[in-house]
């Protein structure tokens, strides 16, 4: 069974991210490269406060947006839905929507 990254929206985890609350998995996704237990409590503001878990998931997803939807794992990822080891965009639109996220105009 797959599981689905709550960062992107790629089916391809192969254990849930979290399973119950201080329970992660570890897991580096291969399309975003967010990593659960580490990324969503590593990222600071610019005054030197934490996110939030949860924030920190829309926060790298912001920023993995922004950067071009690199995929962190090209091999780990389907060909038919990559190019230049990026997301091609009908399929990050499909990987979103999954999350109810819509790409920002």
């Amino acid at each position: 069974m797959k599981y689905t990254c709550p960062v992107c929206g790629f089916k391809g985890l192969t254990e849930p991210a979290y399973v119950r609350e201080g329970n992660y998995s570890y897991e580096i996704c291969p399309c975003c490269g967010f990593q659960f237990g580490f990324d969503d409590y590593d990222m600071q503001r610019e005054d030197g406060s934490y996110f939030e878990p949860s924030e920190s998931i829309v926060a790298y997803r912001k920023n993995w947006l922004a950067d071009g939807s690199v995929i962190f794992s090209p091999e780990c990822f389907p060909e038919h839905q990559q190019k230049a080891n990026r997301v091609l965009q009908h399929h990050l639109i499909e990987q979103l929507k999954q999350l109810n996220v819509h790409l920002p105009s």
